[in-house]
């Protein structure tokens, strides 16, 4: 009878070791995982036609090896479950794959099993897969990994060994109605409407918020009147953009103004009356910008 008092309170004493290990392993884990992680996932920007960007991610499995990320035979990183990371390599053949567990013979050096063409100016969306047999990643559409990257967050210290791996080349394309920024035929600082006024600070914050290398603000007329004149407009109209996106606080000293007249137009309106050309012609008066930047976040 002692005996079996002694016996349920020695499996007490046991089973409260075990919480209180289980307890402190599960600290310890959560303790390493504010370590390694930063910040959530936000989208990506596009990058240049001589780059592929790639978002290389990892669910929330419950695996507690790391899945060895190679770049051509070469390590990038190892994602642990609920990771992503982001990187670039040049547009063209590469052998990307991920493998978990892979020590010690790590067969992503010694040979990879599989390879695909990356086209430039494009960002693949590519994760771990859920099989530890297999070593070639699941591509996602955008939209669909998007929803899965809500709930992950970047992977830091990934010491990047792959020398394929470059800084990416980012590249943002934004357009402007002159419409909506000028009253109609004006350029100047007093001409700009209220609501011209809010979308420039808008892009004045994002801008800031961005590693921006150069900027080019071009202004665009519509073909309607003179080829001198819409010169003129353009070139005036991108200037005043330029100077009220300086006073914002963009002082990077690449941004840049250059007008195109009506050399570039995105609709094409023959005939008509004159309002409906001048209607139909609205989407070729504005301001484009185009903000290239440098990120890396490897």
């Amino acid at each position: 009878m002692e005996y079996a008092i002694y016996s349920a309170t020695h499996r007490a004493v046991q089973l409260s070791i075990l919480s209180v290990a289980i307890s402190c392993s599960a600290s310890a884990l959560a303790s390493q995982n504010e370590s390694i992680f930063g910040a959530a996932y936000h989208p990506v920007e596009s990058v240049v036609a001589e780059q592929s960007q790639v978002v290389f991610f990892r669910g929330a499995d419950q695996g507690t090896q790391g899945a060895n990320v190679y770049v051509d035979r070469e390590l990038q990183g190892a994602l642990m479950p609920g990771g992503y990371t982001v990187f670039c390599i040049p547009a063209g053949e590469h052998s990307l794959e991920s493998y978990i567990g892979d020590e010690p013979l790590y067969e992503g050096k010694l040979n990879p099993r599989a390879s695909a063409v990356f086209e430039g100016g494009k960002t693949y969306f590519l994760e771990v897969p859920v099989n530890p047999k297999s070593s070639t990643p699941v591509v996602q559409a955008r939209q669909s990994a998007e929803r899965q990257l809500q709930d992950l967050r970047m992977q830091r210290h990934v010491i990047n060994r792959a020398s394929a791996v470059v800084p990416c080349q980012t590249e943002t394309h934004l357009s402007l109605r002159s419409d909506v920024l000028f009253h109609f035929g004006k350029s100047g600082y007093s001409d700009i409407t209220d609501v011209g006024h809010a979308e420039l600070r808008k892009i004045a914050e994002a801008i800031k918020s961005q590693h921006v290398e150069s900027v080019e603000v071009g202004g665009h007329a519509d073909p309607i009147g003179s080829a001198q004149f819409n010169q003129r407009l353009s070139e005036a109209r991108a200037q005043t953009v330029k100077s009220v996106l300086l006073q914002l606080g963009v002082g990077t000293e690449a941004i840049r103004a250059v007008g195109y007249g009506s050399s570039e137009p995105v609709v094409q309106c023959d005939g008509g009356s004159r309002n409906d050309r001048i209607n139909c012609n609205a989407p070729n008066r504005r301001v484009d910008l185009l903000i290239r930047g440098k990120r890396s976040d490897t």
